[in-house]
């Protein structure tokens, strides 16, 4: 059966539905792998899109085929989260997210397998990825491996546990 969605780049005039879909995301999937104290501090962050993923052309939404909805959204860049310089050939997963009623349908693989392709596409050898703890088994299950457990810095005095992972692209 086909999945009633599909993929297309995200753009500006995309940034209120992803909003939306990460208002309504993570907030309902963190706290089950998240403290209430971590999470006050870093929702209002995590929450908001970013307009340098918007416009890379290398950042994907999953629309819903019926109503258009934003159902999920991610991709990569080749430039890191966490800033600083790094390697060659080396991108980095960015900003995934799903809404919760449409788990399990194939949205989030479907917005990784875009990913890697495109991530293929523009030379990367590798990609790397900071996972939530609530997506560390997915990532793991679409061939990321975990290189260990991280405190990504969000903001002044705003940590977030995540999960370093990476996977070498062929």
């Amino acid at each position: 059966m086909e999945h009633p969605f599909f993929i297309r780049p995200a753009h500006l005039r995309d940034r209120e539905a992803i909003d939306r879909l990460l208002e309504r995301s993570y907030p309902e999937l963190l706290p089950q792998d998240y403290d209430g104290a971590v999470l006050d501090a870093a929702l209002p962050i995590i929450t908001t899109a970013q307009d340098a993923l918007l416009t890379s052309g290398t950042y994907f939404i999953a629309e819903c085929a019926e109503t258009d909805d934003v159902v999920g959204a991610g991709g990569w860049t080749d430039f890191s989260p966490v800033r600083g310089v790094g390697e060659a050939r080396q991108g980095h997963v960015r900003h995934v997210a799903t809404r919760a009623d449409w788990l399990r349908r194939g949205v989030a693989k479907a917005l990784i397998n875009v990913t890697l392709a495109s991530a293929e596409a523009h030379g990367m050898s590798r990609l790397s990825c900071m996972s939530t703890h609530t997506a560390r088994a997915f990532y793991r299950a679409m061939g990321f491996a975990e290189q260990g457990e991280v405190e990504l810095t969000l903001a002044p005095g705003v940590h977030f546990p995540a999960v370093q992972m990476q996977m070498a692209l062929t």
